[in-house]
């Protein structure tokens, strides 16, 4: 690939990370903040999974920038 493909791509995939990671942030502020009169352990449960996903997408993102900007740095 050429270097006018490598840096969009680079930019887009760090993008994505960062706002995944500040997606889970907020989901995981919602675990953290007790609802009153009410069980939440499911509703805790399905958040920490989303959580984690997220989290996990977050990383493959950051993975994938840091690829593309090691194959421009060759360039």
């Amino acid at each position: 690939m050429d270097e006018k493909k490598l840096r969009p791509l680079m930019i887009d995939f760090k993008r994505y990370a960062h706002a995944l990671l500040a997606v889970s942030v907020f989901l995981y502020i919602g675990v953290l903040i007790p609802e009153q009169g009410q069980d939440s352990s499911i509703k805790d449960l399905v958040l920490m999974v989303t959580t984690l996903v997220f989290l996990i997408g977050s990383f493959t993102c950051f993975k994938i920038s840091l690829k593309y900007k090691k194959q421009l740095d060759k360039l």
